[in-house]
């Protein structure tokens, strides 16, 4: 309708829109925040060439070359130039700097208005940000408020007769912009967001706690991947731990899922790749005890006469008993691991059972020892 013709840069245009803004001057530019979509009529070429011998394509070239170069450089979306008047044609070495730069270039003719289509655009994002925060809200509400929930909120949606959902969770740098959540958001959002390669279609997110909240209708362990590569080059994300939960069939189970994801996240707080709930082995029947002195109460049972040793012995004690567990009660090997004689673990081993009371070539006794250890790492973490 409003006759845009794309000349150079379609491999830029998978980019998102955040809003459209008008320039004339390349110095003006250094304010926009960045994913604008800007347009120009290049009425300060008419005014150049009144003040001037100069009626050549010179510095239609160089006006633009300017323009487009900072727009790029502060991650806009793309130009539109109203041709016609000021601009007749654009300059060969302008749809190669594009082309270049991926950036996208639209031509409009003169007589179609900039305001109406400024004005039809805004309007459209304005109503894309509505449904965005209505969606959002919806899924805040499923995860933490399950009785606020209203389904029908998720109808003409991508999310509407969904049979999978998943959960990703990202850690928000402390103080990022100085925790302005407009910032933060417009951030991800535009930059972040846009560097994974995601349609806007393919998922949801937001804020929550320090960490960036995405539901998925897929299962999200290949995104999360894709994230974890992006942060790895991004200059705010570089050491955001990234965590995925396992997938549910239905809205109902995403406050289940999300701490599931939150469960990973936290017990692996030393991770520097993906925190997969899915990889959790038996800590997966851990998370599930909400009561953390059940735990607690397990393990002083089975290990915690230990305690009466001195921090260093038992703390070496708990390894080597540890190692023997993981090895099968393999001395030989497990003195190997503990870079210690086989006597060494022999004794070591001896004391542990007296100290403990427990008969260590029993299997259902070094069963409850294994629980209890993988219960003292949850625990620790």
């Amino acid at each position: 309708m409003f006759r845009l013709k794309l000349i150079a840069g379609k491999e830029g245009l998978n980019k998102y829109v955040s809003w459209m803004c008008y320039t004339e001057d390349p110095d003006t530019i250094e304010f926009i925040r960045g994913s604008e979509l800007a347009i120009t009529t290049g009425l300060n070429v008419f005014r150049h060439s009144q003040n001037t011998d100069d009626k050549s394509n010179e510095y239609i070239t160089e006006f633009l070359y300017r323009t487009i170069s900072e727009l790029s450089s502060r991650n806009a979306s793309g130009l539109i130039v109203n041709v016609g008047k000021y601009i007749e044609t654009i300059p060969a070495a302008i749809i190669a700097l594009c082309d270049r730069l991926q950036f996208p270039l639209f031509t409009m003719p003169w007589e179609i208005h900039t305001i109406d289509l400024m004005q039809e655009v805004c309007n459209k994002i304005v109503n894309d940000n509505q449904k965005h925060k209505t969606l959002e809200q919806s899924f805040y509400d499923a995860i933490f408020r399950p009785k606020s929930f209203d389904a029908s909120c998720l109808e003409n949606t991508p999310f509407a007769n969904t049979q999978v959902f998943s959960i990703i969770l990202m850690d928000i740098p402390d103080n990022l912009f100085e925790n302005d959540s407009d910032q933060i958001e417009h951030y991800i959002d535009f930059s972040f967001n846009t560097k994974i390669g995601l349609s806007p279609i393919d998922f949801c997110w937001f804020i929550y706690n320090g960490k960036a909240v995405y539901i998925l209708h897929c299962d999200g362990r290949e995104t999360a991947s894709l994230m974890l590569r992006v942060s790895k080059k991004d200059k705010y994300f570089s050491n955001s731990r990234i965590a995925v939960s396992a997938v549910c069939s239905s809205y109902k189970g995403l406050g289940a899922e999300f701490e599931h994801a939150d469960f990973a996240l936290n017990f692996f707080n030393k991770t520097k790749g993906i925190c997969d709930y899915n990889s959790l082995g038996v800590y997966k029947i851990f998370a599930e005890v909400k009561d953390k002195a059940i735990l607690q109460n397990f393990y002083n049972e089975v290990l915690g006469k230990l305690d009466s040793l001195g921090k260093a012995k038992r703390d070496d004690y708990l390894e080597t008993l540890k190692l023997y567990a993981d090895f099968g009660g393999r001395i030989q090997k497990t003195a190997e691991e503990n870079a210690a004689h086989r006597n060494t673990i022999n004794y070591r081993i001896h004391r542990i059972s007296e100290i403990l009371g427990l008969d260590l070539q029993d299997s259902e006794n070094m069963y409850q020892i294994q629980t209890a250890l993988h219960i003292k790492n949850l625990l620790s973490e």
